[in-house]
């Protein structure tokens, strides 16, 4: 069985990797099709990617429950029946519904999509619909694999889907097909990952099986409410997206959506690193059972995880600002991106101080209040962007997504304090969440002198990773320490 460490290694490989491999095919996909025909491309996309997510919390449920029940066979078995025949009507049904929901808000929006162009784009649409099928089913055995804390494997197969769509990306260019294969592309990618996944789980995990015979209605009975509970938050997180390109397309212009979706891979794959690295947290939260081993956890692996999380976002948002806006301006130039990542490092500084928190309260099963903070999440994300694409046209609407990430983070602390009786002041302390403060205070003074346009946006980039520095120096130099220290442990043995 893979450590923690071994893990978290991985997942962090699997992410650099990510990143790198999805800003090329960006990259080359915006210099072959143009702004307007990959703007539509990924709205279409961005159908099946929140169909994705819908998959009634057993994704998670899945993680969980074979975590903490791995060695009783029987049960988990049951447990894997059930939802995977879940998984395979659930996709159907979304196939179905995804299908309407994307005729109807982007075909019939002249704005979008020309009339003259639907028979076109609908053949595109139906290909990603069929690749979203088989991406949905292969998420059912990804969970398995890190329920059985095989993060490795999960990351592996995550390289491999990316490497094989770069390299498609790339004969795509170099051959000059159009948007129909770049489609076909990724149904067939989906199709070699599952097929892998799949022969995976028949001939290494030879402990679980899947049966039609084993399908347990009372199974899908007895995980229903807590399921239910994950896939509510899970929609009301994964909904934004989606929402946020469809306004900018139908408010603003078409053409800034392949600015916002660049920025948005930039924040979201460098809180996706730290995300990754630490999703061990779930399935070691999920086998805790008595008060107190679950205060000495908090005290003892949460509270660093947090500590990490508040450095790490001084170490990618405050000091590495300056070099990923210069990839985002050399690799890209759109300014747009720019300023939207900026806007959108705000929200992800504070979700990698609350990722662990989020994680531990899913792995004890307190999913009704993850459900309340990702309503309230959702609630203010539609008031920011409603204010900022109805009203002034302005992309600061998105500051309603950070003004909500921080209420949310805030409310998930506070019932740290009352289920667990944790100590704020020793909690707030040894997490060093006043780092934290400063760096957002840093972020949105930065923010707002590049919307004056006053001074040079590399100078201001340049004071901001200094002070960054200073802030977050020892902290810096205590993980480099351990690092290096585990780094020759490793290869003297």
């Amino acid at each position: 069985m893979p450590t923690d460490k071994q893990n978290s290694s991985w997942l962090s490989v699997q992410f650099v990797i990510t990143l790198i491999f999805s800003l090329l095919t960006i990259k080359l996909n915006l210099s072959h099709f143009g702004e307007n025909t990959f703007g539509i491309w990924i709205l279409l996309a961005s159908i099946w990617g929140f169909g994705a997510i819908i998959d009634f919390g057993f994704n998670t449920t899945i993680v969980k429950y074979v975590a903490e029940f791995k060695n009783e066979f029987g049960k988990v078995n049951r447990l894997l029946s059930t939802s995977f025949y879940v998984f395979v009507a659930n996709g159907l049904l979304i196939l179905v519904l995804g299908s309407t929901v994307g005729y109807f808000a982007y075909f019939r929006n002249t704005a979008i999509i020309s009339e003259e162009s639907h028979a076109f784009y609908l053949r595109i649409f139906a290909i990603l619909g069929l690749s979203f099928y088989l991406q949905y089913l292969s998420l059912f055995f990804k969970a398995v694999m890190e329920g059985l804390n095989n993060f490795i494997l999960s990351s592996k197969m995550t390289i491999l889907q990316n490497t094989l769509i770069l390299a498609g990306t790339i004969i795509i260019s170099i051959t000059s097909q159009s948007l129909t294969f770049l489609s076909i592309l990724y149904a067939v990618t989906y199709l070699i990952i599952i097929s892998v996944y799949y022969f995976h789980f028949r001939f290494k995990i030879v402990s679980y099986s899947i049966s039609i015979a084993l399908f347990d209605f009372k199974e899908v009975k007895r995980i229903i409410g807590f399921s239910l509970s994950v896939q509510a938050m899970t929609v009301f997180n994964s909904v934004i997206d989606p929402i946020v390109k469809y306004m900018i397309g139908t408010y603003l212009d078409i053409k800034i959506v392949p600015a916002y979706e660049i920025a948005r891979r930039f924040a979201l794959a460098v809180s996706g690193l730290f995300f990754n690295a630490f999703k061990i947290v779930l399935p070691k939260a999920s086998v805790l059972r008595s008060l107190p081993e679950i205060k000495k956890f908090i005290s003892d692996d949460l509270i660093k995880f947090i500590k990490i999380g508040i450095t790490y976002s001084g170490a990618a948002f405050g000091i590495s600002a300056i070099a990923i806006v210069f990839i985002i301006k050399t690799a890209f130039g759109i300014a747009d991106a720019v300023v939207i990542f900026m806007i959108l490092a705000l929200p992800e500084s504070i979700n990698n101080f609350g990722y662990s928190i989020y994680n531990f309260l899913l792995g004890q099963g307190k999913v009704r209040i993850l459900v309340i903070i990702q309503l309230t999440n959702l609630i203010f994300v539609l008031i920011g962007l409603f204010a900022g694409f109805t009203l002034f046209h302005n992309l600061l609407g998105l500051l309603g997504y950070f003004i909500s990430v921080l209420i949310g983070n805030v409310l998930m602390v506070l019932y740290l304090k009352s289920r667990y009786s944790v100590t704020m002041k020793e909690f707030l302390l040894r997490s060093k969440i006043y780092k934290l403060g400063l760096l957002l205070i840093l972020l949105i003074g930065s923010m707002f002198i590049i919307q004056q346009n006053v001074f040079p946006v590399y100078m201001i980039f340049t004071l901001q990773s200094i002070i960054s520095l200073l802030l977050f120096y020892n902290d810096l130099q205590e993980y480099y320490s351990i690092v290096k220290s585990d780094l020759i442990g490793y290869f003297k043995n």
